[in-house]
């Protein structure tokens, strides 16, 4: 009987299946099943490697699952931590955020660059709100990849931002440099908010310094 079960076990081993698999057919301790395998190489067979590796995929997309689930609780849970901004404050998260990331090259000019549609629409609230710019200052420039409508972009941000096509600079733009294959395409392209403003540039720039030497 066990030269019947061994030859069984060595053809199962044959075919690829793993010391569990083999004792799921045949009655025999895993010691017994190490002794007569022992000289037998291994190797997966298709059909194992493909349900490993539908297994990997289904336990990645589980875990995947979860950590979506996870950050979203998490974030879900700091921005309760966020109140109501008051005037004092946005005014503080806009000179920060022009620290980072406002122009400093020149001083005629106050200028935002960015891709992310709400950090622009903060930055407008800023201006508008603490700065008191008027609308008919605020100006706006886009560039943006040569295969998007460039029509459609503009209003796109037009309708956003409440600042209306005729008051865009003329939209560049922008050649790429990888042969074409773009892996974080942007969808609206980058966009700069541009005031003509010697005089708010440099109060900005008095607004950092007292911030810094605070």
């Amino acid at each position: 009987m066990k030269i019947i079960e061994r030859e069984k076990a060595i053809e199962l081993r044959k075919k690829g299946l793993t010391y569990n698999e083999i004792k799921q057919h045949l009655s025999v301790s895993r010691g017994s099943l190490s002794l007569w395998l022992r000289n037998i190489p291994f190797v997966l067979s298709k059909e194992i490697c493909d349900r490993q590796r539908l297994a990997r995929i289904r336990n990645s997309q589980v875990l995947h699952k979860r950590k979506i689930k996870r950050v979203s609780q998490i974030m879900l849970e700091a921005k309760r931590e966020i109140s109501k901004i008051k005037p004092y404050e946005l005014k503080l998260l806009g000179i920060m955020a022009y620290l980072t990331e406002g122009s400093k090259t020149e001083d005629n000019l106050v200028k935002f660059t960015n891709s992310n549609p709400k950090f622009i629409r903060f930055v407008l609230k800023w201006l508008r709100e603490i700065c008191a710019v008027p609308e008919e200052k605020l100006r706006f420039h886009l560039r943006i990849h040569g295969d998007l409508n460039r029509i459609e972009v503009e209003q796109y941000w037009s309708n956003l931002t409440a600042i209306p096509v005729s008051r865009f600079y003329k939209t560049t733009f922008k050649i790429s440099s990888s042969n074409g294959r773009r892996y974080n395409k942007l969808k609206y392209g980058i966009a700069s908010i541009i005031i003509c403003d010697t005089n708010l540039f440099y109060k900005i720039m008095g607004w950092i310094e007292g911030i810094i030497d605070n």
